[in-house]
């Protein structure tokens, strides 16, 4: 026998054999201790069983995704505000793709009896829209290749969601793999990036779009004006603080040397 062995759980079999083997007035002590051993085994397992943990999805796949630095966007597609905020790390990206890894988490409300699994504040079309900007950053060339696309659509965001021929021209103009991006946006693999998108919402709490974290903290709220911006809501500011963020292995982008008392 495992000497380990003493520390599994008795069945009613052992405490069949144990209540014969002792003095008949030691038995009724022995099926007390098996009651109550059978009793705590059972919470145990069902406290065990009965517990979810929340998982936070990521689309991080590898290591080095993993050590760049997590800006996650919480955003509606047709909301000017999460135009306004992309807009304004245009810039950001262009010096500090490298080192981020970017997050869309869509603020809208679950519903199993909707076309999309959701609601969305501006409609359908919205989620149509979130769907599409969810297959561009799955199916990118790179993080820049991504913020063309969004660049791109949002130029037209009246026209976000209606149909596939706006985002198709976008992907298109990008360089994305269009054959892959339609594949996404039209198949279940769109609905669940969305779903876990909105998931992911959820779990933050976040209900304001445009909101934006940096290295899991949040860092600026653009809704009708920029606030809760410690730091500032300038481009070299969002800058700074992702090279401050950073703690990867390899070099970081030759910009992030502005900030010496960062590195």
């Amino acid at each position: 026998m495992d000497e380990s062995s003493h520390l599994l759980p008795r069945t009613k079999a052992d405490c069949d054999a144990e209540e014969l083997a002792q003095p008949r007035n030691r038995r009724g002590g022995w099926q007390r201790n098996c009651v109550a051993i059978g009793a705590i085994m059972m919470l145990v397992f069902f406290a065990i069983s009965g517990h979810r943990q929340t998982v936070y999805k990521t689309d991080v796949s590898n290591s080095e995704a993993e050590e760049k630095v997590r800006v996650e966007f919480f955003v509606m597609s047709r909301c000017p505000d999460a135009v306004k905020m992309e807009q304004a790390f245009s810039r950001v990206v262009d010096s500090v793709h490298s080192i981020m890894d970017v997050q869309l988490s869509f603020i809208a409300t679950p519903d199993a009896n909707a076309t999309l699994g959701a609601v969305c504040k501006h409609g359908e079309y919205e989620c149509r829209g979130n769907i599409d900007e969810l297959c561009a950053l799955r199916h990118k060339l790179d993080l820049p290749s991504f913020w063309r696309f969004l660049g791109c659509l949002n130029d037209q965001m009246g026209e976000i969601g209606k149909g596939k021929e706006l985002a198709l021209r976008c992907a298109s103009a990008a360089g994305l793999d269009t054959a892959a991006f339609l594949a996404c946006t039209s198949q279940e693999e769109g609905r669940t990036l969305f779903k876990q998108s909105v998931e992911n919402a959820l779990f933050a709490g976040v209900e304001t779009s445009a909101t934006v974290y940096i290295a899991g903290k949040k860092r600026c709220v653009e809704d009708a004006g920029w606030r809760e911006c410690t730091g500032g809501h300038e481009p070299e500011d969002f800058i700074r603080d992702i090279c401050a963020a950073y703690k990867g292995s390899t070099q970081p982008p030759s910009v992030c040397a502005q900030y010496p008392h960062v590195l």
